[in-house]
């Protein structure tokens, strides 16, 4: 009965992983065709600028739009933590973590991630204090969430249950959506890899099921019987 209970929770919570992902890419999408006058192309973890773009003053404006985006959800989730609803308390929770926070964290102090990249255009590749500036900022908007996520964890085992929602989610789309749909069936097979406004047919499809997926099983979240919140 619990086995079922967890599956029924982790459905709609991995629909929900996708989405944050995919609409991260959508933010910098439809922000780039607002100041390029043009869509570029997406995938499942990158995008790129219409051709010419780069002669646009504003052209790196997209780049940081889709971590903006994310920083709001997981702080939407915080919003939601703090609230006296056992069902809000844990939408907010899956929000937080749905955002693997630790993508934005870690690949930063790796010098990777949009964050980093807009940094070394605008300042330079070996400026090392807009490298720690860079993830000043990051920390800044991830944290509070995350700590925020952590005490509200009502268990003995608090640290391995945090560290579990704090990695799987980020190993799951980088195994996932990464490698099996964006590196095998999108870019190697070529499936459904035709595009309208730039988004290849696959990316829709997926984001079609997830959508649908979340919204018929998001009652799950409510119930979700992995973690007790104060």
């Amino acid at each position: 009965m619990r086995a079922l209970q967890i599956t029924k929770y982790l459905v709609p919570f991995t629909c929900l992983t996708i989405l944050c992902g995919t609409t991260h890419e959508f933010a910098h999408h439809f922000s780039g065709a607002i100041v390029c006058g043009c869509f570029g192309f997406k995938t499942f973890n990158s995008f790129q600028l219409c051709a010419g773009c780069e002669s646009n003053p504003y052209w790196l404006v997209p780049t940081y739009i889709g971590p903006l985006f994310t920083f709001l959800l997981l702080w939407i989730g915080r919003y939601q933590l703090k609230q006296e609803s056992i069902q809000s308390k844990q939408l907010g929770f899956a929000l937080i973590f749905a955002n693997f926070p630790v993508n934005r964290i870690l690949f930063a102090l790796m010098g990777m991630n949009d964050e980093q990249y807009a940094a070394s255009i605008l300042f330079g590749n070996e400026n090392t204090l807009s490298f720690w500036v860079t993830n000043l900022a990051i920390w800044l908007f991830t944290i509070p969430p995350l700590y925020t996520a952590y005490c509200s964890i009502k268990s003995p085992k608090r640290i391995l249950i945090f560290l579990l929602y704090f990695i799987i989610p980020f190993a799951f789309v980088i195994i996932f959506a990464g490698f099996l749909l964006e590196e095998w069936l999108l870019l190697k097979k070529q499936f459904l890899s035709s595009t309208i406004i730039g988004i290849p047919l696959l990316l829709i499809l997926v984001e079609i099921v997830c959508v649908l997926g979340y919204y018929f099983l998001k009652k799950h979240i409510y119930q979700q019987p992995l973690v007790k919140l104060k």
